[in-house]
């Protein structure tokens, strides 16, 4: 049988970023191909048990300076970011190492709650934060205008997404991933500043437990921020969603922008 769903398309159809239609396509073939359902029953296993399953573990000094070669260039994550990778693991890219045979892995250590609903979003974020960085800022859609961007999630997202500002202070809109994280897909919208990279997850909040915080009314309710490494996130709540905001700002500069692009 001639397949018409190469593996890429799997991952994206298991994570949850595909189209209505490409997922009606998808799960046509599914049904008629045998060994493509066992290889995305395969893959959908392979991703529960990466959330699970992270643990410690030394990269070898081989993959280390293979890691920093890459990120030698203009355009990539800062040098601390890089220092990390001499003492974390990643899982980058889970599903791109099943395809390639599971070559060169890297793990990061386990932050409680990943991938379990309501336990642990702070976590989460920082883990898609430190992942995105360490698959090269890589974007669903490029786009610097936020109404045209909007569209683009259109009836991807099961809400619609609320009114934020393309650029605010320093910060400018480069794009948007559609994101499966806390079992449920959102709008992961990507900013650049002078000083790094900023992302704005934007999510239904219904059954998420978040950090006690305080009301900041130019911004949301219950806001909280928190400090990993050189990362810094702000997670709060509006209008029944819940914003996650993470970048390599310090925390008054974070709030500063947050009130930019919500306000």
């Amino acid at each position: 049988m001639t397949r018409t769903t190469p593996l890429s398309d799997l991952e994206k159809f298991i994570d949850g970023e595909c189209t209505p239609q490409e997922v009606k396509r998808i799960r046509a073939e599914l049904a008629r191909d045998p060994s493509l359902s066992e290889a995305a029953d395969r893959l959908d296993l392979l991703n529960r048990l990466l959330r699970s399953s992270g643990r410690d573990v030394e990269a070898s000094a081989a993959l280390r300076a293979t890691i920093a070669r890459r990120y030698s260039t203009e355009n990539t994550p800062s040098a601390s970011a890089r220092r990390r990778l001499n003492r974390r693991t990643f899982f980058a890219g889970a599903g791109g190492a099943l395809a390639a045979g599971f070559a060169a892995l890297i793990v990061v250590p386990r932050l409680s709650g990943i991938g379990d609903a309501g336990l642990d979003p702070v976590g989460t974020f920082f883990h898609d934060f430190e992942t995105y960085l360490l698959k090269d800022r890589a974007l669903d859609v490029t786009e610097t205008s936020m109404v045209q961007l909007a569209g683009w999630f259109g009836d991807r997202l099961p809400f619609a997404l609320p009114p934020v500002a393309s650029s605010g202070n320093s910060v400018k809109l480069i794009g948007g991933r559609l994101c499966w994280l806390m079992e449920r897909r959102l709008a992961s919208l990507s900013y650049e500043t002078d000083a790094g990279p900023v992302v704005l997850y934007i999510m239904d909040a219904n059954g998420i437990e978040t950090p006690p915080g305080r009301d900041a009314p130019d911004i949301g309710k219950a806001l909280s921020w928190h400090r990993s490494d050189d990362h810094t996130c702000l997670i709060w709540n509006s209008e029944q969603l819940l914003y996650v905001m993470v970048g390599t700002q310090e925390v008054h500069k974070m709030m500063s922008i947050a009130r930019s692009l919500v306000s």
